[in-house]
């Protein structure tokens, strides 16, 4: 009895040890996955002889769990936890709870919650994959996105891009009798301003090209912008090649594509060398917020003309003829498109060529040999629908807005042309003005010629004009909804597109000395001996008044209208001279891709 009794009491402290041992074996394994490795058995407290290795796995586990809760009921007390002597050297779930107790206790949204265990379980993502848990889940999917090295890309060049664009102009005059005197009867009309596909792309890495060309000139389809271009070079930064846009004027630099009005400002039209053939240098501060460039070209362009697009790009003539010209600008303040002031200054000096070959036809070829010519002229700010360079004399206006001022073509040898220019922009409203200044070294001396212009925008819809920080210049507007989308996200859509006003003032004078009479071309001799009343009809003072709407139908189509108002003083010693004003109603519709 005895005996049986002992034996069945040995049974059942058999089964509770063996209980006991599965409960600690489970507790082992989840501890285990938990903290990614077996904790060791306490400093100090090694396994007594002949114990079983589970009863000192569960009496650890006990401990580690009465340490846990001691600090959990003291973090409760906003007490600090005091050191315990029977903590296990390798605590990892102490540490978790405590780390996890110790973030502040104030609202976070969704985000911030998800982005918080990134540094909250570091320390399990830097242990082995195969026990890691599922941190994942505590980052966001850009984050997981972000974390996988992007796939090779092996890009074959030369690469291409089709791009291109059509402005279909249509325009309605209102002239008084003594402007229609003065400079001829504007015929209203409807035309393509222009009309230009281009291929751009690359032929290596850092090796850009472009050729570009317009079918909307009268003629043979003209050149707009055909250069290759080296980026990234010491010091040098971009060096380009070709015909292309000259470093002058954030007017000119901003692109036609991005034009606020149908046309850029008086002054630009009349003094700024546009288009040349070349080589230059541009580059940028590293945080871009200043931007220079340099270019030396020719100065001629079709016909020797030393103003405009040199359409053809092509210049001849060994007599003169060499340019230079800089610009730099510097943001004094920048926090995105939304608020940024921009200053600038550029300069340009040009030696004005001619071509001496016999029977070339150069004006004043005939008796004495040729000599370089200066003319500067410019129509109210609405572009001519036809042959710019081969433009009919002062007082015609045959099939296109006639030149409402004009220095006449006289004998010169060089120039300097200076200019200034600001840009501010304040969310939806933004301002611009230039001032340019030429003086030109003509066979009297020096004559000045002057020009300026501001203007105002203010976008009904709230949109912000963006800004090139690379080129110093403006960009399109680019509706916050448009009119109808054909985004993915949005198909289908209606919204108000973009709406802008416009308001711009600008004036240029052209006015020559009474010295210079004598020394203008006459045609019909092909002398530079005409007289004043016969070379500087078109001599005087124009301002122009612009109220403009656009209507940014998406990012690619807007609808233009401008009213100009043209204030002439032509001053010029002929019959027909004094005070006139002109209104055009001018539209546009542009697309572009």
């Amino acid at each position: 009895m005895t005996c049986a009794i002992t034996a069945g009491s040995g049974s059942r402290n058999y089964w509770l040890r063996v209980a006991s041992a599965g409960v600690g074996i489970c507790l082992s394994v989840i501890s285990a996955a938990w903290c990614q490795s077996p904790s060791p058995t306490p400093a100090g407290e090694p396994p007594s002889a002949g114990e079983d290795p589970r009863d000192a796995k569960l009496r650890e586990l006990e401990a580690r769990l009465a340490h846990t809760e001691r600090k959990l009921s003291l973090r409760e007390k906003k007490q600090p936890p005091q050191p315990d002597k029977e903590l296990p050297p390798e605590d990892e779930d102490s540490g978790l709870v405590a780390t996890a107790l110790a973030q502040p206790d104030q609202p976070r949204t969704d985000t911030e919650r998800m982005e918080l265990p990134g540094s909250l379980f570091s320390e399990f993502d830097q242990q082995p994959d195969q026990f890691r848990t599922d941190t994942g889940q505590f980052r966001t999917d850009t984050e997981r996105m972000e974390a996988v090295p992007p796939p090779a890309i092996n890009q074959t060049f030369p690469t291409h891009k089709i791009t291109g664009f059509l402005q279909l102009d249509s325009a309605w005059y209102s002239q008084d009798r003594l402007n229609q005197a003065i400079v001829g009867d504007a015929q209203d009309g409807t035309g393509f301003r222009r009309a230009r596909l281009a291929v751009l792309g690359k032929v290596a890495p850092l090796t850009l090209y472009q050729i570009e060309v317009d079918f909307a000139a009268a003629g043979r389809p003209s050149f707009f912008d055909n250069y290759v271009e080296q980026e990234a070079l010491p010091i040098l930064g971009a060096v380009r090649a070709g015909q292309y846009l000259q470093p002058f004027s954030v007017d000119a630099m901003s692109g036609f594509r991005n034009l606020p009005f149908l046309e850029r400002s008086l002054p630009f039209l009349a003094f700024v060398p546009f288009r040349r053939v070349g080589v230059m240098a541009s580059n940028n501060t590293e945080d871009e917020r200043t931007y220079w460039a340099y270019s030396g070209f020719k100065t001629g362009g079709f016909n020797n003309a030393p103003m405009g697009d040199s359409q053809f790009a092509t210049d001849i003539g060994d007599v003169g003829g060499y340019s230079f010209s800089t610009r730099m600008t510097h943001l004094l303040m920048y926090d995105g498109d939304q608020c940024l002031w921009h200053v600038g200054a550029a300069y340009d000096f040009s030696s004005l060529g001619a071509n001496d070959a016999v029977g070339s036809g150069t004006a004043g070829n005939a008796g004495g040999g040729p000599h370089a010519f200066y003319q500067a002229k410019t129509t109210p700010e609405f572009g001519p629908l036809g042959q710019v360079q081969n433009s009919q004399s002062f007082g015609s206006a045959v099939n296109f807005t006639p030149a409402f001022v004009d220095t006449g073509r006289y004998a010169a040898n060089y120039f300097n042309l200076v200019g200034l220019e600001t840009v501010f922009q304040n969310g939806p409203f933004s301002f611009q003005s230039e001032w340019m200044l030429t003086d030109v070294n003509s066979v009297v001396g020096p004559i000045i010629y002057h020009g300026a212009y501001a203007e105002c925008l203010y976008r009904l819809t709230g949109e912000a004009r963006g800004y090139d920080k690379k080129l110093g210049a403006l960009k399109n507007v680019v509706p916050k909804h448009d009119f109808i989308s054909f985004g993915r996200d949005k198909s289908g859509e209606m919204g108000m597109g973009a709406w802008e006003l416009a308001g711009r003032v600008s004036y240029v004078e052209l006015r020559n000395p009474n010295s210079l009479s004598g020394h203008y071309y006459d045609s019909t001799t092909n002398l530079y001996n005409a007289p004043a009343s016969k070379g500087a009809v078109g001599n005087g003072t124009l301002t122009d008044t612009t109220l403009g709407l656009t209507w940014f139908v998406n990012a690619h189509a807007k609808f233009q209208f401008n009213w100009i108002h043209a204030f002439l003083n032509n001053s010029s010693p002929g019959a027909v001279h004094g005070f006139s004003q002109a209104d055009l109603f001018v539209t546009r519709v542009q697309v572009d891709f």
